[in-house]
C-alpha cells in the first residue's frame, strides 16, 4: 500500500500565500520545511507549464532529437507501471456516507440505477479506505477519458517513444484545463501512433485497429479490467461532429458500440495513483497533478474555469482547499473525478461520480449537493460515528457489524 506521506498536492493559482505549493508529505502531521531546491521547483511551477521542462532537466536528461513517431506497423511495447490495484480497506462508516449520497439523488427523483460512486478516504496515514455504489459498472466517461490519455502520454515520454515533450505542452494544457477535443485528438494520435483518416480495408484496417487499442491494453495489464479508451471525443474542432472514416469503423466494432467505458473505481484509482506520485514516475505525476489542480476561488476564475466548476462537484466546496478535477459532460451524462484535501490535512479524499442519464446532465444542482454532503460528513470525522448512526444510513450493514463496528 502507498503511504499517504508520498502524496503530492498542488495549488495552481490564487492570492493566498499558500498557493502554488508542492507538498511531498501530506499525512495528518505537521508539514516538513522545504530546502532550497524544492523552493526553486515550486517557483518554476508558479511560472507556468513552460518552466516544467527546466525543472525536469534537473532530474532527468531530456532528448533533443527531433520527434520520430513509431511506425504505424510497430506495436507500442509498454504497460502501465502500477501493476495491480491499490489494497484499499473497507469501512462501514465510509459506506454509510456513500449510501446517504445515493439517497439524496433518489429522494430528488433522480434514477439511481444510472449512478455510480467511488469514494476513497486517504486521511489516515496508515490505511486508505474505499466505499462505492455501482462502482464496478463500466460506463461512458465522456471527457474523463482524457485523464487516462494524459497518463498514457507521459508513459510514452518517459519510455522515449515521444521524444519531444514540449511539442505537446499546449495540447496537454488545453486537453485538461479546457477539455479541448482537438487537443485530445492530437494526444490520442501520439500515444497510439495512429491517425484519423479515410476508411481502411484488410490488413491496413487490422493494423490501425490494433494500434488504437494499445491504450486499452496499456491499462488492462495493470488490472483495469474491461476498460475501453480507444475512441476519440467528439465534436472535434467544430467541424467533425461524429466519427468518420476509420474512426467510424472503430466505433462499429462490437466493443465500442457504447463508446469508451470506464468504472468509477478505475477513475478514482488513477487519480489516486497520480496524487500518490505513482503514475509513470514522481516527476510525471507532479506534472499531471499540476494540470488537474484548480482554484475554487471565484475571484481568481478565468472564464474557461467556470464551466468546469459550476454544476459540478467543486462548486459547493470551500474555496480554501486543494482541489484537482477532471470533468465529463454530454447532453445525456455528467461525470467527474476529484481530489480534495483541506489545509489542515484532516480531510483528504478522492471522489468519482458518473451519472449516465439526461436527468443529471440537465440539472446544475445535484452534483454540488452530493459533493457538499460528502465533504461535510468526512470533515466531521465520520470514523467517530456510533453504530446507531451507521445503521440509520446503511441498512445493509450486518447486525454483527453494528455490535462491533470497525475501529480502524
Amino acid at each position: 500500500m502507498v503511504n499517504a506521506e508520498k502524496m503530492v498536492y498542488i495549488r495552481r493559482r490564487g492570492n493566498s500565500h499558500k498557493n502554488n505549493r508542492i507538498m511531498s508529505n501530506v499525512k495528518a502531521l505537521p508539514r516538513l520545511r522545504y530546502d532550497r531546491l524544492l523552493l526553486l521547483v515550486m517557483i518554476a511551477f508558479a511560472l507556468g507549464w513552460g518552466m516544467l521542462s527546466i525543472v525536469r532537466s534537473l532530474v532527468v536528461k531530456l532528448s533533443t532529437a527531433k520527434v520520430d513517431q513509431i511506425s504505424s506497423t510497430e506495436e507500442i511495447k509498454s504497460g502501465y507501471n502500477v501493476h495491480s490495484p491499490p489494497n484499499w480497506d473497507s469501512k462501514a462508516q465510509l459506506q454509510a456516507i456513500v449510501n446517504e449520497t445515493v439517497a439524496i439523488a433518489k429522494n430528488k427523483g433522480f434514477p439511481t440505477e444510472a449512478l455510480s460512486i467511488t469514494l476513497v478516504d486517504v486521511s489516515d496515514s496508515g490505511k486508505h479506505y474505499k466505499a462505492g455504489y455501482n462502482n464496478q459498472i463500466l460506463r461512458f466517461p465522456a471527457s474523463v477519458a482524457k485523464l487516462f490519455w494524459l497518463v498514457g502520454f507521459f508513459d510514452q515520454v518517459e519510455r522515449g517513444s515521444i521524444r519531444d515533450e514540449s511539442k505537446f505542452h499546449d495540447h496537454l494544457n488545453q486537453m485538461i484545463r479546457i477539455s479541448d477535443n482537438q487537443s485530445a485528438s492530437e494526444i490520442v494520435d501520439a500515444i497510439t501512433q495512429s491517425t484519423s483518416g479515410e476508411a481502411l480495408t484488410g490488413k491496413d484496417l487490422t493494423t490501425w485497429l490494433n494500434q488504437r487499442s494499445q491504450i486499452n491494453k496499456f491499462f488492462e495489464q495493470a488490472g483495469y479490467a474491461g476498460i475501453i479508451l480507444s475512441m476519440k471525443n467528439y465534436p472535434i474542432d467544430n467541424s467533425q461532429e461524429t466519427p468518420t472514416g476509420r474512426d467510424l469503423q472503430l466505433k462499429q466494432t462490437p466493443d465500442l458500440v457504447n463508446g469508451n467505458q470506464i468504472t468509477t473505481d478505475q477513475a478514482a484509482r488513477l487519480m489516486y495513483e497520480i496524487y500518490t506520485q505513482q503514475a509513470v514516475s514522481p516527476i510525471a505525476s507532479t506534472k499531471m497533478a499540476y494540470l488537474l489542480t484548480r482554484d475554487l476561488n471565484p475571484e481568481t476564475f478565468e472564464e474557461s474555469d467556470r464551466q468546469f466548476i459550476e454544476g459540478f462537484l467543486g462548486q459547493s466546496l470551500p474555496t480554501d482547499i486543494y482541489f484537482g478535477s477532471k470533468v465529463g459532460y454530454t447532453s445525456y451524462s455528467r461525470q467527474e473525478v476529484i481530489f480534495v484535501r483541506t489545509l489542515d490535512d484532516q480531510t483528504i479524499y478522492i471522489l468519482a461520480i458518473f451519472a449516465n442519464d439526461p436527468a443529471y446532465s440537465q440539472d446544475q444542482d445535484i452534483f454540488p449537493q452530493m459533493s457538499r454532503h460528502i465533504f461535510d460528513r468526512l470533515h466531521r470525522t465520520p470514523q467517530n460515528l456510533t453504530p446507531k448512526e451507521v445503521s440509520v444510513f446503511n441498512p445493509t450493514t450486518e447486525p454483527s457489524q453494528l455490535k462491533n463496528p470497525p475501529l480502524n
